[in-house]
């Protein structure tokens, strides 16, 4: 039989963002999807510094993290985009310039940058604290530096022409909700890190399965022809999808991982 690479979100696909915790019912489908021969990947937009140990308590094969940014696998470093420190510090004058708060993300420290958004990322910190992250500092000029990064803007913010910017810096936009977004290298994305990760286990796209609900998955859910959505996804991209699955509250991860023959 061939082997399989499943590769999943964690909040709102694998985590409930209502409860903060996983369904019981992910937790053993995820299980037995190993047990069956299936390589289990952590797929999300996180930096590795902030996937907890509830998910690292699963025993997965590895983890890519930042949208492409960071993968590893059992535990050890496979690829990494960092971005220069200079590029970084030009970003952040760019970012004062226009009025927009930074949250730039990188493994061990994250750096926060406050000020021009009323609230800015003070409720991100505030949840991210709660999981027992404390490794979020404030933006030092000529020192802080990422592997991606996200923004803070409102109404007073120039987000037209922090965009261009960011498109002649080869950086990728993706509105998450209003007031945010996550901004990554052009290199690299959720399908790019599959794509490492195929490679090191020599799979077939056709034998890897991605399971997410939110913007920043559509690059994966767009390369991999089996793509699920979950049912409390985002819902313009169902179209995209080959498969919209139940609720993550409704045991929609064990119900997809059934269907596919994944798991018994």
């Amino acid at each position: 039989m061939k082997k399989k690479c499943l590769f999943f979100d964690i909040d709102g696909t694998l985590v409930d963002e209502q409860t903060h915790q996983i369904p019981q019912s992910t937790i053993e489908a995820l299980r037995a999807a190993r047990r069956s021969g299936s390589v289990v990947f952590i797929n999300t937009g996180r930096p590795y510094s902030h996937v907890s140990a509830m998910i690292k308590a699963l025993d997965f094969d590895g983890y890519c993290c930042g949208c492409g940014t960071e993968i590893l696998i059992q535990g050890k470093p496979l690829y990494r985009h960092q971005t220069p420190q200079p590029v970084c510090q030009q970003i952040k004058e760019k970012a004062d310039a226009c009025g927009i708060d930074l949250f730039g993300e990188n493994t061990p420290t994250c750096y926060v940058s406050l000020g021009h958004v009323e609230n800015g990322f003070v409720k991100s910190m505030e949840i991210l604290r709660s999981e027992g992250f404390n490794n979020i500092v404030p933006w030092v000029d000529h020192q802080s530096e990422f592997v991606k990064f996200c923004i803070a803007y409102d109404q007073h913010s120039d987000l037209e022409a922090f965009k261009l910017f960011l498109n002649e810096m080869k950086f990728e936009f993706i509105d998450r909700f209003d007031g945010f977004a996550e901004i990554v290298p052009q290199a690299c994305s959720k399908a790019t890190a599959i794509d490492v990760v195929r490679e090191k286990y020599n799979v077939d796209l056709h034998d890897c399965y991605v399971f997410g609900d939110s913007t920043n998955d559509l690059p994966m859910l767009k390369h991999v022809p089996h793509s699920v959505l979950m049912g409390n996804g985002t819902p313009s991209l169902k179209p995209i999808v080959e498969k919209v699955t139940a609720r993550i509250d409704q045991d929609g991860i064990a119900k997809a991982l059934k269907e596919y023959g994944l798991i018994g």
